[in-house]
């Protein structure tokens, strides 16, 4: 009984995301290159370059699917936006200082990854950048990817709206920064690129390091997977440039 409680919570919880997300595509024009590589079969990890607030919003319209976010934990500081970012938005907390407060989220994203054709999304930057240019990747998702031997299918967004300045009053407040942002983007042509799925490379690294418990062997396979991730980014954002512009802003 319990279970039917949780799955008819769900759905009324998820009628205000599905009716916005579809009242926003109809004001932001998304073209989306090589969609089908995100797969409709099996559970995969979506890498996601984070300019905006509104990256989330904009990428639900244009995937089409539910997507388990990783957040930072700053974004669930009350009881209000801790409800509504878990419930409404789907998204989980990450604690960059503490590693022991993770192991709870990690315990969650581990039972989920069990399910069939799940999808999470995470920023691997860890943080906005509004600067054009991708900055150095976190390891959260190679750790994900290591853990749940999961594919990573990195996603680049592109020619997005910036918005306000990251030293400014409204960046500080996420909620505000990402209304903000959803607004600067209302009418604008976004292209998100899909890359090709890491997934020969996590698979193989899973198999070397089996039973091998020292942990610089753990910690070289975790390096490789965000490797091969940071090049398939640049070859995405390169890419990119070639097809719409380098002028373009992300």
């Amino acid at each position: 009984m319990s279970d039917v409680k949780e799955k008819l919570l769900d759905f009324f919880y998820s009628i205000p995301r599905v009716l916005f997300i579809n009242f926003f595509k109809l004001f932001v024009r998304i073209r989306v290159i090589n969609l089908k590589k995100i797969p409709k079969d099996h559970s995969a990890i979506l890498a996601i370059n984070h300019t905006t607030g509104a990256d989330p919003i904009i990428l639900l319209g244009a995937v089409g699917k539910k997507i388990y976010f990783i957040a930072s934990a700053k974004n669930f500081g009350s009881r209000f936006t801790d409800f509504f970012m878990r419930k409404f938005t789907n998204s989980l907390p990450v604690y960059k200082e503490g590693t022991m407060r993770n192991s709870s989220t990690f315990k969650e994203l581990f039972l989920i990854s069990k399910k069939d054709r799940v999808l999470f999304g995470i920023f691997p930057e860890g943080k906005l950048n509004k600067k054009g240019k991708l900055e150095q990747f976190h390891k959260g998702a190679a750790y994900l990817s290591y853990k749940t031997r999961l594919p990573i299918i990195p996603v680049y967004i592109h020619n997005l709206r910036p918005g306000v300045s990251p030293d400014s009053f409204i960046a500080r407040r996420n909620v505000a920064e990402g209304i903000t942002s959803i607004i600067a983007n209302t009418s604008r042509k976004i292209n998100i690129l899909v890359g090709d799925p890491i997934h020969m490379t996590a698979e193989k690294i899973v198999s070397d390091f089996s039973g091998v418990a020292r942990a610089s062997n753990y910690k070289a396979a975790i390096k490789e997977i965000n490797s091969a991730l940071a090049q398939e980014f640049n070859e995405l954002e390169e890419e990119a440039d070639h097809i719409f512009g380098a002028g373009a802003s992300r």
